[in-house]
């Protein structure tokens, strides 16, 4: 009976998770227990269970006497969230090359890199190519992570991924805009990069490991601002006020 209530728990967790990650629940919306169990067809004590849960990874916002609500996130906080992964997957690395890699680590990096290969100097570039990019790319920097063995870290780093998809749902994996942003010639610049950071892990090059991932992100954060900017701007300053008025309001 205690392995059932966790896996509805664990279940319900993950559907208001991803609920919360794809706009279905507008930044601001105020989450009531009653209605969701309702919709979910649970009781209330895993929905409470999983509202405490989202609160602890910051996409929930609590308030007493009002309940839970979605975290508004901003721009500012998008840019926040690389900066963070910048500097704790370049950690990763040099943690990685400074204890030395096993053989069936780098063998898995290997493929990772081959598999890369493949999809952006393949004939063709289309939707398929860019999710099958952007899967590689999330187990590239995942593989990095979870290798570590370092649990804080590897929490810090799953959060904090998940926030460009709060503040707008076109930042996701494999929408038009994305797709945009990350074009095939960025996709191989991304690439060529992986390449390096697998080369300075292989010798125990710590602070070059370090170095280069940190810039890894870096980079793509930049882009991913300056083409946001230059597509939404007029529409980002309406919506960063917007998204402040109503994050003033939900910690009132």
């Amino acid at each position: 009976m205690l392995g059932e209530a966790v896996t509805v728990t664990e279940n319900v967790i993950a559907r208001l998770r991803e609920r919360v990650l794809d706009g279905t629940y507008a930044p601001g919306a105020r989450l009531q227990e009653f209605a969701l169990a309702n919709d979910l067809e649970v009781s209330r004590t895993p929905i409470r269970d999983a509202l405490r849960v989202l609160a602890s990874e910051e996409l929930l916002i609590y308030a007493p006497n009002r309940g839970y609500a979605v975290r508004n996130v901003v721009l500012q906080d998008v840019i926040d969230a690389y900066d963070v992964r910048a500097n704790l997957e370049g950690l990763a690395c040099r943690l990685l090359a400074e204890r030395g890699i096993s053989d069936a680590l780098l063998a898995q990096f290997d493929k990772l890199i081959a598999r890369g290969e493949e999809i952006v100097n393949g004939p063709d570039w289309g939707p398929r190519q860019h999710q099958a990019w952007s899967e590689l790319n999330t187990e590239f920097h995942t593989t990095i992570a979870v290798a570590t063995r370092n649990k804080s870290l590897e929490e810090i780093l799953r959060q904090v991924r998940r926030i460009p998809r709060m503040f707008d749902s076109r930042l996701s994996p494999n929408t038009d805009f994305f797709r945009s942003v990350y074009t095939h010639e960025e996709r191989k610049r991304s690439h060529r990069e992986h390449t390096k950071i697998v080369e300075a892990l292989r010798v125990r090059d710590a602070l070059r490991a370090e170095a280069l991932m940190r810039e890894h992100v870096y980079v793509n954060r930049d882009l991913l601002r300056k083409t946001y900017e230059e597509m939404f701007g007029a529409e980002v300053g309406a919506l960063e006020q917007t998204k402040k008025k109503r994050r003033r309001k939900a910690e009132a």
